[in-house]
This record gives C-alpha cells, sequence and structure tokens, in this order.
C-alpha cells in the first residue's frame, strides 16, 4: 500500500477530564495543602495536539506497510505540567495490539509542548488515537 494513500482518521474519540488535575512528585499546593489543580481550554489541548498529528501518523504508517489492514485505536491519559510539558503518559487501552505504534505514541505525547495551564497546576488529559488505512 502507497504510504501517501494511507490515511490516519484523526478523530477525536475521547477528550475526557480535560482540565482536571494530576499530582506529580513536586505539586504545587493550593491552601488546604491538595495539589494545585491547572486548567486548559479543550480547544487548546486539541489545537496542540492537531499540530502534532503528523507525529502519531507516522507511527501508525510505519506499521501500516508491514500490516496493511492494521486499524484500531490508542487511549492515552497523559499530564501536562504547570509549565506546558507533558511528564506523564500511560495507554489506556489499545484495539490495535501492536506494541511499537503504542510505545511511538507515548514518546511523541513525551515530547509535546502546550501551553502553561491556568493556574500553574497540571493537567490530566485523555485522548483516543483513531487508526484506518484508506480504503
Amino acid at each position: 500500500m502507497n504510504l501517501r494513500r494511507a490515511g490516519l482518521l484523526f478523530l477525536v474519540a475521547a477528550a475526557l477530564d480535560c482540565g482536571t488535575s494530576g499530582t506529580s512528585e513536586t505539586p504545587a499546593r493550593g491552601r488546604s495543602g491538595r495539589a494545585a489543580r491547572g486548567s486548559l481550554d479543550k480547544k487548546v489541548i486539541k489545537d496542540v495536539i492537531h499540530e502534532h498529528h503528523r507525529e502519531v501518523r507516522a507511527c501508525y504508517e510505519v506499521e501500516l506497510v508491514k500490516q496493511p489492514e492494521l486499524a484500531g485505536r490508542v487511549l492515552s491519559q497523559f499530564t501536562i505540567s504547570g509549565t506546558g510539558d507533558v511528564v506523564a503518559v500511560v495507554l489506556r487501552d489499545s484495539t490495535l495490539g501492536n506494541s511499537a505504534i503504542e510505545e511511538c505514541v507515548r514518546r511523541r505525547l513525551l515530547s509535546w509542548k502546550f501551553p502553561k495551564p491556568v493556574g500553574g497546576g497540571n493537567v490530566d488529559v485523555i485522548y483516543a488515537f483513531n487508526f484506518f488505512p484508506s480504503p
């Protein structure tokens, strides 16, 4: 299959929990002593993900050459720190059954930079990447 024709249907299947906080080893603390929560608008998060969609697509296309019928979803959960860096990534679920793509997506996410969250705390994001070959 021609890589140029191979497509990635890049949809937002899940953008849940945007704006909720996560924790890190040295989280900012509010008056209550709990980890400070940051927030980012869902559109801002989606825009940054869209800016990097070619990186994730490349992960898929490398493996699509080997498995032309490869399709499925990778559900990721990642934490954006108060500085806008992605500091943790967990792949919550995958229907691809392809560890090379899953690891590539994880590594890519860790390299992304988001705007600093409002409030300076962490933001946890759950996002699904859907992969399908072009017809």
